[in-house]
């Protein structure tokens, strides 16, 4: 018996840095508080950017924020992961050296960026992703704590950044690829899995009981927490492979279809 479903967003629900869902979700989100099958979506995404895309539905969800680093429903937070002290500006440093890349700061309310208002990324993130967003003239000079989690934006972010994934912030840290052009760097404590292992606890929900859809490799840590990983046909190879179930594309609507689908749901 599933209690609970969680699912990315992007690549998974919509397509990338999409500001609009189909509406049939909604519906299907209030069918399944009806049934007694609580929904939370799990995402990279600030929880402000979460709440403007499913504001309707706003009551009714839970939410795993910034990659796995915040948990909350609208009423409260649940509990959230935060980088160490210590680490916030030798990270930063090691950030700028690569070439192109951009920076991104999240505390749970807010995301700081230094590339100036006209930049690629700060523009993205609040045009597209509708983030919660403020410019400063330098990142190091904010408080390094209460940080959820560092993003670098740039374009081939995983080559690019792969003498920065196999350094020693590797075993110190949790940076997986969240898209094409996104690395997320969170705590090492933090993620999709464990989030998604802290909010069955608190729900009191078991691994059988959970179904989880993904498509990119930020997603695997929650795949290996619920009874039923799914997927999209649009996923990336590696997802497709670990997954229990492959369904649609976005276009097509394939998360919606395979819950109804596997509830028996018309």
């Amino acid at each position: 018996m599933i209690r609970l479903i969680a699912s990315d967003i992007d690549g998974t629900l919509v397509p990338d840095s999409s500001d609009h869902i189909d509406p049939a979700y909604y519906d299907l989100i209030r069918e399944l508080k009806k049934k007694g099958i609580w929904f939370c979506v799990c995402s990279g995404r600030q929880y402000h950017s979460m709440m403007k895309l499913f504001s309707p539905v706003a009551d009714d969800i839970f939410c795993i924020t910034e990659n796995g680093t915040l948990i909350r429903s609208k009423e409260k937070i649940i509990h959230r992961w935060e980088l160490r002290t210590c680490d916030y500006g030798p990270l930063l440093e090691d950030i700028r050296r690569i070439d192109g890349a951009s920076a991104v700061v999240s505390y749970p309310d807010v995301s700081y960026v230094e590339s100036g208002e006209d930049s690629v990324v700060y523009r993205f993130l609040k045009e597209s992703y509708r983030y919660r967003i403020e410019n400063v003239p330098d990142l190091m000079n904010l408080p390094h704590e209460g940080v959820l989690k560092m993003t670098i934006h740039c374009e081939n972010c995983e080559e690019r950044c792969r003498s920065l994934l196999e350094s020693h912030w590797a075993s110190d840290l949790s940076m997986a690829s969240s898209g094409v052009q996104w690395i997320d760097i969170c705590s090492r404590e933090s993620g999709k899995g464990e989030a998604l292992a802290r909010l069955q606890n608190y729900l009191g929900v078991t691994r059988e009981e959970t179904m989880y859809f993904g498509d990119n490799m930020n997603d695997l840590p929650a795949f290996e927490k619920a009874g039923i990983s799914a997927t999209v046909s649009n996923a990336r190879a590696e997802v497709q492979e670990r997954a229990d179930i492959i369904g649609g594309s976005y276009d097509e609507l394939g998360v919606l279809v395979e819950i109804k689908r596997v509830l028996g749901m018309k």
